[in-house]
Formats: structure tokens, sequence, C-alpha cells
């Protein structure tokens, strides 16, 4: 991809954050890059691109910061790229085009990336200047360094089935010490400075030539070992899960005391549980989540999309096969296991 258009407005004291999404994130994004500008203190510019898959609305955006100066939005088009890949569940091809950060920003000192679900609650520039030292690129630990039930899950897809934690020992092949140092994809910082492009670029060719269970970030994960990783504190990426786990639930305390006990107070919130999915109307930060898309144009359309897209009604939308393939489904059988659990383990 061509990056000289980018490279003429380069600045390398400038702030600089990459975002992905298609048509389909639209809404989200724009509540992401709303609370972005809420919460900038500091007077440096803050460069947003964009790696557009598809967005309809590019006027909301051009117009939702046009009344800042210090903010600039910049559409980067990605939609013949990663035609191929893996997709499954929530995640499109869109999420991996933050794995192209390394050649389009190549000339970059340092490229922060957000998720485009993401609500920000402290000053994005905080983390930019950052400093994280020698290292390659910088992550929060994912939750499979300390949610038992997300280690216990059995999963399933073309390439592996058995239990999560398998997975990643087994298939990813991670020593227990990357395990532990095993980071989400939904807040990075890349030390392009400190990275040996040509070399990463090669190796990440060959990564996509397979399909894994957690897309990108597995790639991220294979891409980087945990010496060229720094881990940020949760504070930079609180998942909205966490608060809902009960204590026995997590592997180990430094992430109890987080979530269950307030230990940190969330700069940015990853929206594990989807705020516009009707079943987590409940969960932690969807309030917030919907006060600020009452406030965007997509309002009206996401409401009235949440209304129908039921758990029920999207598997109402499933042909036969799909219908039967889920009901015979891992996660189904554990289902029906804990129910009959419910039911009748009190009797014993």
């Amino acid at each position: 991809m061509n990056t000289l258009e980018i490279l003429k407005s380069y600045n390398r004291k400038d702030i600089h954050i990459c975002l992905s999404s298609d048509s389909n994130y639209e809404p989200h994004l724009w509540v992401t890059i709303y609370t972005i500008l809420q919460n900038a203190k500091s007077n440096k510019k803050y460069n947003i691109y964009i790696l557009d898959g598809g967005i309809k609305h590019k006027e909301y955006f051009y117009k939702l910061i046009e009344s800042d100066k210090r903010f600039h939005i910049q559409f980067l088009d990605m939609s013949n790229q990663y035609i191929s890949v893996y997709e499954s569940r929530h995640v499109s091809k869109a999420a991996y085009y933050r794995l192209s950060i390394l050649d389009i920003f190549k000339d970059f000192d340092k490229v922060m990336y957000l998720d485009a679900d993401s609500y920000v609650l402290g000053d994005i520039n905080e983390l930019f200047d950052m400093n994280i030292k020698d290292k390659q690129i910088a992550g929060v630990k994912d939750s499979i360094t300390y949610e038992i039930p997300w280690r216990e899950k059995k999963i399933s897809y073309k390439n592996y089935s058995g239990k999560a934690l398998d997975y990643f020992k087994e298939y990813l092949h991670l020593s227990d010490s990357k395990l532990n140092n095993y980071f989400s994809s939904g807040v990075l910082v890349f030390n392009l400075k400190k990275i040996d492009k040509e070399k990463k670029i090669k190796k990440l060719k060959e990564l996509l030539k397979n399909d894994y269970y957690c897309h990108d970030q597995d790639i991220l994960n294979l891409l980087f070992d945990e010496n060229e990783t720094f881990l940020l504190g949760r504070e930079w990426n609180y998942f909205n899960s966490g608060p809902v786990l009960k204590p026995d639930e997590f592997f180990n305390d430094e992430e109890r005391n987080n979530y269950l006990n307030g230990k940190i107070s969330p700069k940015v919130v990853s929206y594990v549980l989807k705020p516009w999915l009707k079943e987590n109307l409940d969960k932690p930060y969807v309030k917030e989540y919907w006060d600020i898309l009452s406030l965007s144009p997509y309002y009206s359309d996401v409401k009235r999309e949440m209304e129908s897209n039921t758990k029920w009604n999207r598997f109402k939308k499933k042909s036969l096969k799909e219908k039967i393939k889920y009901l015979t489904s891992i996660d189904a059988i554990e289902k029906y296991k804990s129910v009959l659990k419910k039911l009748y383990g009190s009797k014993k």
C-alpha cells in the first residue's frame, strides 16, 4: 500500500492512532472516536487513521471532529486486503487490518491501535507517550492468562477441537512463559523504530497461510515473543466481561483484585460483551455506550437492530444445517449439562 500521502503530514511529535472498521462496526467506531475526543487533554495534534473496510458515512466522522482543530482523520482503503482470511463469530476480515500497520506505517516511530468497539475514559496521549523501552509491541494480557472459564472452554473449528488451554499450548505451541504473556490485540502500541519490519512481514506472510481460532490476535502473539513484548497495565484494556466473573473464576489474584476489588480505574474499556446485543444491556459499561451512541446519527438504526437481534431470532435465521450444527456443538452440549446440573444437582 502506498504510504506517501500519510508521510506528507507525518510529524513524530504528533499522536498517531489507528483503528479499523467495516460498515458493520461503523456506529461503534463513532462512539470510540467520540470518547477519544472527549478525554483528549494534550495540545498535540491527534492523527486518526481509519483502516477502512467499507465505511458508508465518512461525513459523520469528519463532522465529529470539525470543531476540534487538534484532530485529523484519514481513511485508508483496505477493501481489497485480507480477502480470504478466516472469519468466525463476530470477527470479520477488518480485524486483520491491524496487521498491515507494520507495512503502512513502516516509516513512523510509533503507532497506537484501538479496537473499533472501545470506550475511552482517559487521555490516549498518556498511552502513546508511555516509555516502552526497547520492546517492539505493547499490549495488555488477554483473559486466557487469568480466566478459568476461558481456559476450560471447549472450542471447535476446522483446525482444532478441544479445551481452549490445550489449543494455546498444543496447537499454537506456546510455552508457559509465552502463555503467561499472551496479549490482547484490542489495544496495542507498535514501537516501529525498534521492529525489523522486513523480517516480521516475511514471517507474517507465513503465519497468514494458516487459520487461527483467535484470528489476528494469535498471529500477533506468534509474531512477537515475550522478550519483544511490553505488558501494559489492565487499565489500558479493561474487558467489560471481567466484573461479571465470580471470585473463584480467576486464575490469579491480581486480576481478581483489578476487577472485583476495584484495584484499577479503567482508561480504555473493551467490549467483550457487546453492548448492542439485547442480552448484554445489564452488563458493565453498556449504559455508557448507549449514552454516547444516542448522540450519534446511528442511534435509531442500532436500537432498531438490537430489538430484533435476539438470541432466538438469530437462531431462527440459521439454515437447518446450521441449526443442527449449533445444537450438537460442544458449546451447546456444555450448556445442556449446566442446565441439567442446576435442575437436578440440588436434589441429590
